[in-house]
């Protein structure tokens, strides 16, 4: 039988409704007793028989417990039901207040639910959007190539008396404790670290200078006061490296066919290539930066609408934490900004970021776009090689499943820049590095803040 339901509006206000629910009773006493009779027929307690225990008892060690989840599902079935009869789709997660319940009257809560607007129709093809090819010089080519001979390093082995100094490579275990607690990413094995890269906490790198093959070395620092973990912020940390190897670095005199070969290459032709192709890769991922702005840029013009103040707050709550971070770790980067007119902006920036956002899910909805298993896997892959020596903290990272759902968004975001992009009209211009640098670097910068 189908629960009866009353509501009473307390108040509407842009996108957040506040209504005074009431549920009848008997079905919650009902689905108790039912639960309570069935609990009954397992119930164990010393003295007893299974299944003997007598319903006072069972009452009085099962009810409260049992009786808190039916209501959790009464609310939520019954929330269900109001928002479909409305047609409203949540937010965020209501907020609910239970204000009274018997079993002789009705359950009454009250709920606070922010829904989401309804996204007016986009005219795509009526949008046009430069877009950028950025090719290579033999400018940028000759750059890389000379920053490749002279800071690219193999390393060879070192005899068992060597000790490690900076530019040497060391190959270690560690574990790590703070305030003798563990704690995410605390050790690893097999990790090659380049003494003086800066890969690792500040001063951890200091300490084994000097070390040797099969040395034990506890290593005492401080996590930095904008450490991306926040509950690790400033925490001194002691950590216990074995040093399984010492490599000396083997420096680069000619960039010919033997040194492509020691890369896993069959010629220096073949390094050329790759190289070329990982700068226009760099630079044509920047200019893809440089064309989402002016996307948005151009649908935050015209799309104007209201957007849920919950999700604004949350968006805005996290790069202020950010700004505090970057504040605290170099005042003199805000020194003259006034503190008021900054949060007046970033809030501004906070509800163009959302009101972007539910247009580009209200688009992967639409258009079934969806984040695949193959695509979670490029995504960690290429963080992995962007932190050389550090992968296996990197897999070890994003095998926890709360890790790895930090990646979807950004990945859904891309896709569906991707489908809005076969949609509006597009203009590709070709054009030099140095040209793109000159002429849109500002906007890049301002991209990577609003976006």
């Amino acid at each position: 039988m189908e629960t009866v339901y009353k509501t009473k509006e307390l108040k509407h206000e842009g996108l957040c409704y506040e209504w005074e629910v009431s549920v009848p009773a008997k079905p919650i006493v009902d689905k108790l007793e039912a639960d309570l009779n069935e609990s009954q027929k397992t119930f164990k307690m010393a003295g007893y028989r299974d299944g003997k225990v007598p319903m006072q008892m069972v009452r009085k060690q099962m009810g409260p417990e049992l009786l808190s989840k039916i209501i959790e599902h009464e609310v939520d079935d019954t929330l269900r039901k109001i928002l479909t009869e409305k047609n409203l789709k949540p937010a965020l997660q209501p907020v609910v207040e239970i204000k009274s319940f018997d079993d002789k009257s009705d359950l009454v809560f009250t709920a606070k639910v922010e829904y989401l607007p309804e996204v007016p129709k986009v005219e795509w093809d009526k949008i046009e959007i430069e877009t950028f090819k950025v090719e290579a010089s033999q400018e940028d080519l000759d750059k890389a190539l000379g920053e490749i001979k002279d800071k690219f390093k193999t390393f060879k082995e070192a005899d068992a008396k060597h000790v490690a100094k900076k530019g040497d490579a060391v190959i270690i275990d560690f574990h790590g404790t703070v305030n003798g607690e563990e704690f995410e990413g605390n050790k690893a094995e097999g990790i090659r670290l380049e003494l003086g890269s800066g890969q690792f906490i500040p001063g951890f790198e200091d300490q084994l200078i000097g070390a040797k093959a099969g040395d034990e070395i506890k290593v005492r620092v401080s996590f930095p006061k904008n450490y991306t973990n926040k509950s690790l912020s400033g925490k001194p940390a002691v950590f216990e490296v074995k040093i399984k190897q010492v490599l000396m670095p083997e420096s680069v005199d000619e960039i010919d066919n033997a040194f492509a070969e020691k890369l896993g290459l069959e010629s220096v032709e073949k390094l050329l290539e790759l190289i070329k192709e990982k700068i226009t890769a760099d630079f044509n991922g920047l200019a893809r930066l440089s064309m989402k702005k002016k996307l948005f840029d151009k649908i935050d013009a015209v799309y104007r609408f209201e957007v849920p103040e919950g999700m604004i707050g949350i968006d805005f709550d996290t790069m202020w934490g950010e700004i505090k971070s970057q504040k605290q770790a170099n005042p003199s980067m805000f020194k003259g900004k006034n503190e008021e007119e900054m949060k007046k902006e970033y809030k501004e920036i906070a509800k163009r970021r959302v009101r972007l956002g539910i247009i580009l899910a209200e688009i992967a909805r639409d258009h079934d776009i969806e984040v695949l298993e193959s695509d979670l896997q490029q995504a960690i892959f290429s963080e992995a090689m962007m932190r050389p020596g550090q992968e296996k903290i990197v897999m070890e990272f994003y095998s926890k499943p709360e890790n790895l759902e930090r990646l979807k968004g950004p990945i859904l975001e891309e896709k569906a820049v991707d489908h809005i992009l076969s949609l509006v009209q597009r203009k590709e211009i070709e054009i030099s590095s140095k040209e793109f640098f000159d002429k849109y670097a500002e906007e890049i910068g301002a991209m990577e803040k609003a976006s």
